[in-house]
């Protein structure tokens, strides 16, 4: 009984993650929370205001920002994200 109510707030978390706009590809790297970076010292994006977020993702979508030398891969996860789900993501992790 204890595995099934475990089971269901992990896939309930998933699932309320993922309702909130945050593309899979996102919690990949950054985690449900926003809370890890990847690989280099960067800001946690759940630690980062939801304005700032919108610019960095809105920067990288552009190609015109390259922190860390990322510009390139984090180019290829923002390329295809509306307006309305770099708000969701902002919203989702940003103070």
């Amino acid at each position: 009984m204890k595995k099934i109510v475990i089971a269901s707030i992990a896939a309930l978390t998933v699932a309320s993650t993922l309702m909130a706009g945050v593309p899979g590809s996102c919690v990949g790297c950054h985690g449900k929370d926003g809370s890890k970076n990847t690989m280099v010292k960067t800001s946690k994006p759940n630690t980062m205001a939801k304005a700032d977020i919108v610019a960095a993702l809105e920067g990288y979508k552009a190609g015109t920002l390259n922190t860390y030398g990322k510009g390139g891969m984090m180019k290829n996860f923002a390329k295809n994200l509306s307006d309305a789900q770099i708000q969701d993501i902002a919203n989702a992790w940003g103070k």
